[in-house]
Formats: structure tokens, C-alpha cells, sequence
């Protein structure tokens, strides 16, 4: 099992066709993290801001930061927005991060 309190661990990153579309399947020990790094190597290898799309969790805000504060498990949405801030202060060069 991946420890997710390693930031610096390397990712492993597959592409494979299922259904008729390509994908990529990452394993990452901490999920936003991995997208973000995924983010960013995609924008240095084609030249292009990639977007990320991602949907809020349902349930209530406090049960969420229950889980959070116990189980260190949380929202990937903005955990990833704050790495990608973080790794590229030029707000022209980041990764746009969408949540709906």
C-alpha cells in the first residue's frame, strides 16, 4: 500500500485502451499530488495548459472534515489546485483546475 504521506515518491504511469479510448492509469500515493504532476509534465512535454475537471463529494462539509481530521482523507479538488499554486506561481503557465 502507498504511503501518502510520501511526496516524492515516483509515479507510475500506463496507457491503455479500454472501451475504444485511450487513458492513462496512474498509481500515485497521494492522489492530488499525482495529478498535479501529471499536470504539470503534460504542460512542459506539448506546450499546452491541460484542464482538469472534477466533481464536489457529496455529503455534509462536516462529516468531510471528520474524516479528514481521523483518516487524513480529503477533497482532491482543492488539495490539487494548492499544489499546482504552489509549483507554478505564474498563474499563466498553471494547470486550470475545474470543479462543478
Amino acid at each position: 500500500m502507498a504511503d501518502a504521506s510520501e511526496f516524492e515518491a515516483d509515479l507510475e504511469i500506463r496507457g491503455e485502451e479500454r472501451f475504444g479510448y485511450q487513458e492513462l492509469t496512474v498509481s500515485s500515493a497521494a492522489v492530488p499530488n499525482g495529478i498535479a504532476a501529471i499536470c504539470l509534465a503534460l504542460r512542459d512535454e506539448f506546450g499546452l495548459i491541460p484542464h482538469v475537471y472534477f466533481d464536489w463529494t457529496e455529503g455534509s462539509p462536516a462529516g468531510h472534515l471528520l474524516r479528514f481530521l481521523i483518516f487524513g482523507s480529503g477533497e482532491v479538488a482543492p488539495v490539487a489546485r494548492e499544489v499546482l499554486r504552489s509549483a507554478e506561481p505564474d498563474l499563466r503557465q498553471r494547470p486550470f483546475v475545474h470543479v462543478a
